[in-house]
């Protein structure tokens, strides 16, 4: 017969068995010390009592066994029948071992047997979930993209499909995880993953890698994973990678979802892998089409039928020859509107450009006075093979402006001249200069040319996020990148100068050390801190609307980017804890890791705690942590808070980033504390800057500095010297 406790029972057990001696501790130990696992295990499954059985429950977290931690985890998720007091010791005996440090990936993946996962559903498809699926439904916020990968695992969990993951990325995801949660959250999830899913594992000694010269290792593995395993799909977010490797059932989770939420939707393995593979097939066509329709060769075609200059002068003819003795021959004619005044010249030059450029020149100059100087030229491969395209791009310079003007064509001397010719036209009718929307295998390729100078480019709706999107150190003033997809893409040390990125998307793009002096943002552009590199980077006047969890996962981005030495920084900071549970949540000891690892650099931390008339035990511990750890600590009454220079700062959070060295990337971030966080902001605007570090430093002069004080007669006791009259 079970036997009952009441609740104060319970709190008392549990409060002993924490606060145990010494001498009982090693005394338990000692007692189940000799005592086989196995025999652990039979006891505490077979003991009714539940004084005994929660002894042997919390002797077995002190093995690390991997079949202890298959039993506690079962345990844990079937505790509706076990009393309270037993559910106590198989959470406690549970968070001990998963926080081991010998218990980590390496010993999950070596004894997946003692992990078995669910039975698969033989009527359902096996699909290879990309962990990068796992990885943005775990750390990202409800994103457009997040809300697809959620749906796909909620597919995974209702059993609708069996699921499949690879080793390496179970490797990767822990490593991830651990890293911005913590071992025990990276271990608790580890022993989900495998236990929900079968984990592939291929040697990649048996690949043969000459079979996918254009393939990356990861995707290689992947599709060699699916052979061997049969599987009728893989699922990721990269399904582009996939399109040179010849195995075409892979799909983007947007393809998947839209195919299995259909009405005519088949998920048996027979019909699932035709059915939507053809769909992938067709709706890249569609793709392709809509390309076409936008293809910049198509509109280098139709200014080529008509070769106009401005004014309605235009190009009728032109040709290069070479001769025998290493001088090319260049031969234009310029006509009118009206077919009657033609203006032919020619050049005689060492290189068919060169020569082409001088007849064009001296042609035009009976039209207008010439007033431009061509300062460089650049051409780079569009397309492989001899007969592939090419990207020119032409810099001239006119008095103090400067025009750059690029072109594509199947025909180098073509592509050359007509990127000068737009560049003529900006120059001497710039009314008549067509922006050109240019695509981003145009501004891709152009990246690894010697000058990166792409000013006032129009590359709007261009999408760098599934290319080698490297443009650091570019200079891209005044670029229009409207609705232009920069996700992933490097932009390091560029120069944004007044650029145009309204509806861009710039989640994980890398503006390390970037210039974004007046970049057009959408107001409250939210993708720019989606996962975005902005260490040291110079900002423009941008504030966001933000609350909530949101926030702080965006605040804690920003300082994990923190990357310059002590003295050229600090953090100040206000927090208003009428409650110390914040500190002690997932989402409050995450941002203290990350603050602990900025202290560790030598940048200063300088936070005002406000605490409530009595503080408890709880709320004086999270100060003393912090000033142990080197945080300057200061603290206030909240009644005293109310009334700081006219302010109530009692329920305020604030904290302020300085960058003495880069003052443009330092940032201020606030919140009112009450039911529902609200009017919450991150901020570069240096009107709020200035005004939230006076209000930081008038509540940190009125605050006192800590100091502890501990009773006599209470051991371990300790308030703040200002609280000892109350």
């Amino acid at each position: 017969m079970q036997r009952h406790f009441s609740h104060e029972k319970i709190q008392t057990r549990q409060k002993v068995n924490k606060f145990m001696t010494i001498e009982s501790s090693h005394q338990m130990q000692s007692k189940y010390s000799l005592i086989k696992t196995s025999d652990l295990i039979a006891k505490s499954q077979q003991e009714c009592d539940v004084d005994e059985r929660a002894n042997w429950i919390r002797a077995l977290g002190e093995r690390t066994e991997p079949k202890v931690i298959k039993l506690l985890w079962d345990l844990r998720n079937n505790m509706e029948n076990e009393h309270p007091f037993v559910q106590y010791e198989i959470k406690l005996s549970l968070h001990k071992v998963t926080n081991i440090s010998s218990v980590g990936i390496d010993m999950f993946l070596e004894n997946l047997s003692v992990f078995p996962n669910k039975k698969k559903t033989s009527q359902a498809p096996k699909i290879l979930i990309d962990s990068n699926i796992l990885e943005e439904f775990l750390l990202r916020n409800k994103t457009t993209m997040n809300q697809d990968v959620t749906k796909v695992v909620e597919w995974v969990l209702s059993e609708k499909i069996n699921p499949y993951i690879g080793k390496n990325g179970v490797e990767n995801l822990w490593l991830r995880v651990k890293d911005l949660r913590g071992q025990e959250y990276a271990n608790r999830l580890i022993i989900e993953i495998i236990s929900q899913f079968e984990v592939c594992e291929i040697d990649l000694k048996n690949i043969d890698l000459e079979k996918y010269p254009t393939v990356n290792i990861p995707t290689v593995i992947q599709v060699e994973c699916a052979k061997k395993y049969n599987l009728d799909g893989i699922i990721t977010l990269r399904d582009r990678d996939f399109v040179s490797s010849g195995w075409p059932y892979v799909y983007s989770p947007a393809l998947f979802l839209e195919y299995v939420e259909s009405e005519d939707s088949d998920l048996s393995p027979e019909f699932f892998k035709e059915k939507l593979a053809q769909k992938s097939i067709d709706r890249r066509r569609e793709t392709l089409s809509i390309n076409w329709e936008e293809e910049p060769l198509k509109k280098n075609l139709s200014f080529e039928d008509k070769l106009l200059l401005f004014q309605g002068w235009s190009i009728k003819k032109f040709e290069v020859l070479c001769t025998k003795k290493d001088l090319t021959s260049a031969m234009i004619i310029l006509q009118d509107q009206y077919g009657k005044e033609y203006y032919t010249d020619s050049g005689f030059k060492k290189g068919s450009i060169n020569a082409l450029f001088t007849a064009f020149d001296k042609a035009l100059s009976h039209i207008v006075e010439i007033k431009h100087e061509l300062k460089a030229i650049y051409v780079a491969n569009l397309t492989p093979g001899k007969e592939g395209a090419v990207t020119a791009m032409v810099f001239v310079r006119s008095g103090e402006e400067e025009v750059i003007k690029i072109y594509s064509h199947e025909n180098i001397i073509k592509a050359y001249l007509f990127a000068y010719v737009k560049a003529i036209i900006a120059v001497y009718a710039p009314n008549e200069d067509s922006q050109d929307i240019y695509e981003e295998k145009e501004l891709i390729s152009l990246y690894k040319i010697g000058m990166r100078d792409f000013r006032k480019l129009n590359f709007s709706k261009v999408d760098l996020s599934d290319n080698e999107a490297n443009l650091s150190e570019s200079i891209l003033i005044g670029c229009d990148f409207s609705k232009a997809n920069l996700s992933g893409a490097n932009l390091t040390k560029t120069d944004l100068t007044r650029a145009n990125l309204s509806k861009a998307n710039l989640s994980k793009a890398n503006l390390s050390n970037a210039n974004l002096t007046g970049v057009e943002l959408d107001e409250n552009n939210q993708t720019l801190f989606e996962g975005t590199i902005l260490t040291n980077t110079i900002m423009p006047e941008i504030k966001i609307a933000v609350s909530g969890k949101s926030r702080i996962d965006k605040v804690v981005q920003l300082l994990e980017q923190i990357d310059i030495q002590k003295s050229e920084c600090q953090l100040l900071a206000v927090h208003s804890m009428t409650t110390p549970t914040w500190w002690h949540s997932d989402l409050g000891m995450y941002f203290w890791e990350v603050s602990k690892k900025i202290l560790q650099k030598g940048i200063l931390i300088k936070r005002v705690f406000i605490l409530p008339e009595s503080p408890t035990q709880i709320h004086l511990q999270v100060l003393r942590e912090q000033a142990e750890a080197g945080v300057e600590v200061r603290y206030i009454c909240c009644t005293n808070a109310k009334n700081v220079d006219n302010h109530d700062l009692h329920n305020t959070n604030v904290m302020i980033y300085e960058n003495s060295l880069v003052e443009r990337n330092s940032f201020t971030t606030r919140m009112l504390i009450n039911e529902e966080e609200e009017n919450g902001y991150i901020s570069y605007q240096e009107i709020d800057l200035k005004t939230d570090k006076e209000l930081f430093y008038s509540i940190w002069k009125k605050s006192s500095i800590w100091k502890q004080v501990e009773f006599p007669n209470c051991p371990g006791k300790i308030i703040p010297h200002e609280f000892l009259n109350k």
